[in-house]
């Protein structure tokens, strides 16, 4: 067994990892099962749930296909903020190019953050046609994102965010933002629950609501949230350690 200091060792050098990496017709998403897998053979520790006071932080890697306005796109981001940061946990976000072509554009969008990184892709009408969605979903996300996976994917169809705005009479930028953090959720293991930012059907109230306010996750969410982070710091970190040691 190790000793006291060696496991306060070990939280602080997982957290400086993290810390590091710098509905009906409201349906939000399908969450499908995540297809490709990179999960490896080796089992790695559990994660007990994180302090109280651990903020983690997870990249949002964005393709704005649909060329969303810029303020918009903004204003979404800062409504998906501030939810996910009443959970306690931080999001960057982060413009990535849309083609190889205009890679030189985008220095600071690597392909490889680390498992607490993300992908959003918003999609045009014509993306959406090719792929199979209700056509009430605003949205889709594997839940849960493989635990080994540096580029899990949150696929948003931004047309009928600003279809089902227009009927409710909300800013689709307050949508987009719920349908982010929504997703979010989904790739960190959370299932659709009665009520609040993961309920599976948002009624014309909550919508409503989404126009002044913001819809949380519950404490327990919020606490599993940062546990998964945790999980998936851990199994990165033992990872490289064994890629480290194998390269000796």
């Amino acid at each position: 067994m190790k000793s006291q200091s060696g496991m306060g060792e070990l939280i602080v050098r997982l957290l400086l990892v993290v810390g590091a990496a710098g509905l009906g017709t409201s349906a939000i998403a399908a969450a499908p099962q995540q297809t490709g897998s990179s999960t490896s053979s080796t089992p790695l520790p559990a994660a007990k749930l994180p302090p109280q006071d651990w903020h983690p932080q997870i990249i949002v890697r964005v393709h704005n296909y649909a060329h969303v306005d810029t303020e918009l796109l903004l204003g979404a981001e800062a409504v998906a903020t501030s939810i996910l940061r009443e959970a306690k946990v931080e999001a960057r976000w982060v413009y990535c190019p849309l083609s190889q072509e205009d890679d030189e554009r985008y220095p600071r969008c690597p392909a490889d953050w680390g498992t607490n990184a993300f992908v959003l892709n918003i999609l045009t009408p014509e993306m959406v046609g090719r792929i199979q969605t209700r056509v009430e979903n605003l949205g889709s996300a594997p839940a849960p994102c493989d635990e080994d996976a540096t580029s899990c994917p949150i696929n948003v169809f931004y047309f009928r965010v600003v279809q089902r705005a227009d009927q409710v009479g909300i800013h689709p930028g307050r949508l987009l933002g719920h349908v982010l953090a929504h997703e979010v959720g989904h790739l960190l293991g959370e299932n659709h629950s009665p009520k609040g930012i993961m309920r599976g059907t948002w009624g014309r109230d909550d919508l409503k609501l989404m126009g002044f306010s913001i819809l949380e996750f519950s404490t327990d969410q919020a606490a599993q949230l940062r546990a998964t982070l945790l999980r998936r710091a851990a199994r990165q970190e033992a990872s490289r350690n064994v890629k480290l040691s194998a390269d000796r």
